[in-house]
């Protein structure tokens, strides 16, 4: 049985990466390559931002929504995930 070559990918787990939100670009940090799901192969990426409050939300992108970028100066901690989705703010 032959080797399956897998597709070249732009970023991987870990990196920075920034997505358009409303007027300004957010960071997170990839935490899963999906694989080429998206229409015509393009590959897919799950990634991770934190919000200043400790809250967590956890996005999928094509890899043509994303961008390259260096960690950001300000990394709140996230809060316990037994504790995402229950902000009381």
């Amino acid at each position: 049985m032959g080797r399956v070559k897998l597709p070249s990918t732009k970023f991987k787990v870990g990196d920075w990466v920034t997505y358009p939100t409303w007027l300004v670009r957010s960071h997170a940090r990839v935490i899963e390559l999906r694989g080429p799901l998206a229409p015509g192969g393009e590959q897919v990426y799950r990634a991770r931002q934190v919000y200043d409050w400790g809250e967590v939300i956890e996005l999928e992108f094509k890899e043509s929504e994303l961008e390259p970028a260096d960690p950001p100066e300000h990394q709140p901690q996230p809060r316990p995930e037994s504790e995402w989705g229950n902000w009381k703010g």
